[in-house]
């Protein structure tokens, strides 16, 4: 009878553990996850792509990790932030285009990331930049605590905005304190995760401004880029110290032997702006368009034990997948009736390679639809294109006239995708966002 009482015991143990794995063997439960944002990096400005970029705590993770090679962000910076808080494509609330200080951007009670971790137990910060507009302080949606800046950009060292007013706080009181501002960031993220709740887990968003305009960068690595030029050196110096301050968080978790525990994800918000130096190569244009050289942006996952290590996956992904993606792998539960534009990728990442996917829109003034291979480009004005990205990258061979058939499936796939969702409004005119309907439904109050 004991030995009996002893399988079914055994039994019982084995399915309720079961129960509770949801990553694959050999993977901690509720991971804390860090998802870190740089602004404006180019693809050619990380070692992993280029030789002559000094990034080696990105490299580092490149080889740790797995590189997210067809990973698609928004041809500018809020769109991109709104995807990656709501799930869904950010010309719903209007946002085409970078939000300015007087926008309302993201209203208030939507179903975002942070909430859904939030309401899973998580402990949530913002660090940096939000710049999603007045609508909503990031407490209002979903985070915990917020170190940084609300607009679209800052003085690295004074901390004001670009109308030389201060922009730099904690949690609504305003702060003034001396330091670099991809330092001051990296060092909140590393304070926090050194003194998190030990009985919770965390995720952390970490957005730096940094290679951000206006650039600047420490004398010190100013002074061994300077060979470079004058614009490339000064772009070189910023971003080995936004390297630095990475490689800084990412042995804080180490440190803390987190690092079999904690799934960190980097992206860049949209591709290198020109202007500044920031360079795409071999991808097509840069910041500001729907081409690879404006959304297709550096990614990285590291997980080590979970997600393959030194893999290269050419899964498609968008930034509207990460809500879904990672609240898959922390086990929470968006609230019922949530309709997402973004889906869940987490079987492509975990496993290594590509899975089916139906095709998605990057839509901003102009669109992008991705399908596999495939991509459609339809510009608010002027005649589509079609490229196939296995065969042509670089994006310098329209192929409407060779291949109509696959012009009109992706031309149907954009109409189905974006039948609810607002036009955007004429290039050049100010848009209105937070005007347009078609968000999410509130968010249910959080029991306290």
């Amino acid at each position: 009878m004991r030995a009996i009482f002893l399988v079914l015991l055994a039994a019982a143990l084995s399915i309720a553990s079961a129960g509770t794995a949801q990553v694959g063997a050999g993977a901690p439960d509720r991971p804390n996850i860090v998802v870190i944002v740089a602004d404006d990096l180019g693809w050619a400005n990380v070692g992993f792509h280029s030789p002559s970029a000094v990034t080696p705590n990105l490299d580092r993770m490149a080889k740790d990790g797995t590189e997210l090679a067809r990973f698609y962000a928004y041809p500018v910076c809020s769109p991109t932030r709104a995807a990656l808080l709501t799930g869904r494509m950010p010309r719903r609330w209007g946002i085409v285009d970078a939000l300015n200080g007087r926008d309302k951007g993201l209203p208030a009670g939507l179903v975002t990331l942070p909430g859904v971790l939030r309401d899973a137990g998580y402990a949530t910060a913002l660090v940096g930049k939000w710049h999603l507009g007045t609508g909503a302080t990031p407490q209002q949606d979903g985070f915990d605590h917020f170190y940084g800046f609300l607009g679209p950009q800052i003085d690295y060292a004074k901390h004001v905005n670009q109308r030389g007013q201060p922009d730099w706080q904690r949690d609504g009181t305003q702060l003034e304190e001396p330091g670099y501002s991809t330092d001051l960031l990296a060092a909140e993220a590393v304070r926090l995760i050194r003194g998190r709740a030990k009985d919770r887990p965390f995720y952390v968003q970490l957005c730096f401004n940094a290679p951000h305009d206006p650039v600047s960068a420490p004398p010190d690595l100013v002074e061994k880029h300077k060979a470079k030029g004058e614009k490339a050196g000064l772009l070189a110096a910023a971003i080995e110290s936004l390297d630095a301050g990475i490689g800084r968080v990412l042995q804080a978790i180490d440190d803390e032997k987190l690092r079999d525990r904690t799934l960190v994800v980097f992206l860049s918000d949209n591709g290198g702006a020109s202007r500044e130096g920031g360079s795409n190569a071999p991808l097509r244009a840069a910041k500001g368009t729907v081409y690879e050289g404006g959304i297709r942006t550096d990614a990285l996952v590291r997980w080590p034990g979970t997600v393959p290590a030194g893999a290269k996956l050419e899964q498609p992904i968008a930034a509207q997948d990460l809500l879904p993606t990672l609240c898959a792998v922390a086990g929470a539960k968006v609230p019922a009736g949530t309709v997402l534009d973004g889906s869940d990728q987490w079987p492509a990442i975990r496993g290594g390679k590509p899975v089916a996917r139906a095709p998605f829109a990057v839509a901003a003034y102009d669109v992008a639809v991705i399908d596999g291979d495939w991509k459609l480009v339809a510009p608010q004005q002027g005649a589509r294109q079609l490229y196939n990205l296995k065969d042509d990258p670089s994006e310098r061979t329209d192929r409407v006239a060779k291949d109509p058939e696959v012009a009109a499936r992706l031309g149907a796939a954009m109409e189905a995708i974006l039948k609810d969702v607002p036009a955007a409004p004429a290039r050049g005119a100010r848009p209105r966002p937070g005007a347009a309907p078609g968000g999410n439904a509130p968010r249910r109050p959080r029991s306290t």
